[in-house]
């Protein structure tokens, strides 16, 4: 009985401590990414504004005007969001759940069990939970009877999902100011802005 309850819980806690790991990594991705948007926006911006110096054009200050209110309002957005601190405490968790592991792969009684298991609750509930997406992509990364046996359709077809959108989000952020400055070009081609010509 003891074997088996250890076990189980041997399972919850490598499946705790691996999704909290990918907790922290996405988070650690998603700062970086944030990082290096907010230089790209950055650099765009400064763009549009020599654009303005030589063209002293309306549509292109409205779109430099756009994309720095969006900028700023982003940069503290995600700033508040503290991926990098909370990417530090999900690192202290799974490290922590990491010692419980150690502690059951030695030779333990009931009441360490339960004390094991008591540490277990209040590691839970001490940290922020990871997401679905943190425990498919453990699921997705594990082998043998683990994986045969929570790799069902659903998990497959949800993970797959959370990558794909994932990817799609990112490149839409990459790759908004040039369509914002394709669709501003093309409507002064096109005549879109007649009428709202800047005044010198």
């Amino acid at each position: 009985m003891v074997v088996a309850d250890k076990d189980k819980l041997n399972n919850q806690i490598w499946t705790t401590r691996t999704s909290r790991i990918n907790s922290e990594k996405r988070l650690k991705h998603k700062q970086s990414f944030i990082e290096g948007i907010n230089i790209y926006y950055s650099c765009f911006t400064v763009l549009l504004s020599i654009i303005l110096l030589v063209k002293q054009n309306y549509p292109y200050s409205v779109l430099s005007l756009a994309m720095t209110i969006i900028l700023t309002i982003s940069i503290l957005y995600f700033k508040s969001l503290r991926y990098a601190d909370r990417a530090k405490d999900f690192r202290k968790n799974y490290t922590e759940l990491q010692r419980l592991e150690f502690r059951l792969s030695h030779e333990i009684n009931d009441e360490e069990l339960t004390c094991i298991e008591q540490k277990y609750c209040t590691l839970l509930d001490g940290a922020e939970n990871h997401i679905e997406f943190d425990y498919y992509k453990t699921v997705a990364q594990s082998h043998g009877d683990y994986k045969t046996k929570n790799w069902t359709n659903t998990v497959k077809w949800k993970y797959c999902w959370n990558v794909v959108w994932r990817k799609i989000l990112e490149g839409v952020l990459i790759a908004l100011p040039i369509l914002l400055l394709l669709i501003v070009y093309w409507g002064q081609c096109d005549g879109w802005f007649v009428g709202v010509q800047r005044v010198e």
